[in-house]
């Protein structure tokens, strides 16, 4: 499964390697599977797959530089059930998954969820202890979760 590798460098490129090391066998019920090109940064889980990247920028919502950014409309910002990490949810008009990006931390994670497995629950509290103690909150964002 091809999946886009995160350029990373110091210390967000370490923050990826012990979360990539942290992250389960099996995630929504699904067996961790290989990714193309193999890196610390990238996991999958199922087919059609459930995608993990670590060192992602914001999301284009959230991000004042990108011809996206619009916080009020794309992005909805999540801290309930989710172990203290702001999470950005971005539903695809495209395809209608759903990513979800841990917006507040030095490495920024990104876990895109296929419409296909809309109807269970979110994975994202389970992951989130282990974003948590892998990378830090970044001092410079703080995005207003509730």
């Amino acid at each position: 499964m091809h999946v886009a590798v995160p350029v990373t460098t110091g210390a967000v490129t370490q923050q990826c390697a012990a979360l990539s090391k942290a992250l389960p066998a099996t995630l929504m019920g699904l067996a961790k599977r290989g990714t193309t090109p193999t890196s610390a940064n990238t996991a999958a889980w199922g087919d059609p797959a459930v995608t993990w990247r670590c060192g992602t920028g914001l999301p284009d919502a959230l991000n004042p530089q990108s011809k996206d950014y619009n916080p009020s409309d794309n992005a909805n910002l999540s801290g309930v059930d989710s172990g203290g990490i702001c999470w950005a949810v971005v539903r695809s008009q495209t395809d209608q998954s759903v990513t979800f990006s841990s917006v507040d931390q030095q490495a920024i994670v990104e876990l895109r969820i296929p419409r296909d497995y809309a109807n269970q629950q979110s994975p994202v509290s389970l992951l989130a202890p282990a974003v948590a103690k892998a990378s830090p909150l970044d001092p410079d964002r703080k995005f207003s979760c509730s």
